[in-house]
């Protein structure tokens, strides 16, 4: 059925989740009285999703789950965030949890900007998404009492690659969850061009997720952990950061577009970065079934130089900064411009976001010309390797 992007169809399902038509929902349906508020519809979307996260375990043996669903860390607390943390116990990071800056520009608009921010090391990359017993047994092999990582271990490698999906996951899910909610609310609100043209967006990446989602599931119940394609690059010093993200990466190490939408699906791999006590590992992982598309990155990144690969991360993992974690020492060797910098990609999406993409692109593909490898040797603004 064809759906228009920025109109609702009588006949499609209700975007407020009802399983009912729309025409027989609430096409027409008067919005709840709720009291007004000055502040930017952006930041009472934040202030509402902040708010309405909801709890829930995704271990795929929902049956089998005990005792609270927990604030579950993406990144292990007790491995990579204390290592970072170090005798301070707090790391930096974007901070959701606390009030935007609200920016005023010169054409009468206001910008919502999420401060990077000090964040207590058992409060960083933390999600109400798994009970406390899924939480233990889903990633014992990577946690506080295991080994460090060995990049021969099947299961680690699906792990660490399960991990960075299933929190996005989450974040989309909560998300569709969070407009559905407010279409219930506020049906005639929800239905302009621009808020359309957003739940579309979230139908489309629950449609991507979803397979993904449900070849994970079939592994871990069958705990086969088979069907994962990863990229493990080593990296001989111990950083000052760690990350996660499902991303689809849209330039390779020489500025070359990858192609990773095919027939309106995007696919994404699963991206890990993170120290250990002597050295680091950057883990790519997508399904087997997507390795056509970035085998070609991944051969690049294997066969890089340590400073061609520091100059790609250092363009590319900086506008994926929602879940990148700092430690207290690269924060505060960063001067205040490049801290504003970092702050201000960690704030960019739509075609913002878009135009800063193109703009790396064009500057991967020039430093590729230079044959002779020196401008990897310059250091560029953002610095995550200082």
């Amino acid at each position: 059925m064809f759906l228009s992007k920025t109109k609702l169809k009588d006949s499609e399902p209700c975007p407020c989740g009802s399983n009912m038509n729309f025409q027989e929902c609430c096409k027409g349906k008067e919005s709840r009285k709720i009291n007004p508020s000055k502040k930017p519809v952006e930041v009472q979307i934040m202030e509402k999703m902040r708010a309405s996260m909801k709890k829930c375990c995704l271990h795929p043996e929902q049956e089998k789950c005990k005792g609270p669903i927990k604030e579950a860390h993406a990144l292990q607390n007790n491995k990579i965030i204390s290592l970072l943390a170090g005798s301070e116990r707090h790391v930096y990071m974007l901070n959701p949890k606390k009030q935007p800056l609200l920016i005023p520009l010169n054409n009468g608009e206001v910008v919502p900007i999420v401060e990077i921010s000090r964040v207590s090391a058992n409060d960083a990359t933390t999600e109400t998404c798994f009970c406390e017993y899924h939480d233990n047994i889903a990633f014992a092999v990577i946690e506080k009492d295991a080994p460090d990582f060995d990049e021969t271990s099947k299961e680690m490698k699906f792990v660490y690659a399960y991990k960075a999906f299933i929190f996005e996951y989450y974040k989309q899910r909560m998300a569709l969850d969070i407009f559905q909610s407010n279409f219930r609310d506020n049906p005639i609100a929800f239905q302009s061009p621009e808020m359309i043209g957003m739940y579309r967006m979230l139908q489309l990446k629950m449609q991507e997720f979803e397979p993904v989602k449900k070849h994970f599931d079939s592994q871990i119940i069958g705990k086969t952990f088979e069907g994962i394609e990863t990229c493990v690059i080593r990296i001989p010093e111990q950083i000052k950061f760690a990350g996660y993200a499902y991303i689809a990466p849209k330039y390779d190490t020489n500025g070359k577009k990858i192609k990773h939408t095919k027939k309106g699906i995007m696919h994404r791999i699963a991206v890990t970065i993170f120290p250990e006590t002597t050295q680091s590992w950057l883990l790519l992982s997508c399904l087997e079934s997507e390795k056509h598309i970035y085998e070609e990155l991944f051969n690049q990144l294997k066969s890089s130089s340590i400073d061609k690969l520091k100059f790609y991360l250092n363009m590319v993992l900086p506008l994926y900064s929602e879940n990148i974690v700092l430690s207290p020492s690269l924060w505060r060797a960063w001067d205040e411009e490049t801290q504003m910098a970092y702050t201000y990609y960690a704030n960019l999406h739509g075609p913002e976001a878009m135009r800063m993409e193109m703009c790396i692109g064009y500057g991967l593909k020039n430093a590729a010309k230079d044959k002779s490898g020196k401008v990897y040797e310059q250091a560029t603004k953002i610095n995550l390797f200082l």
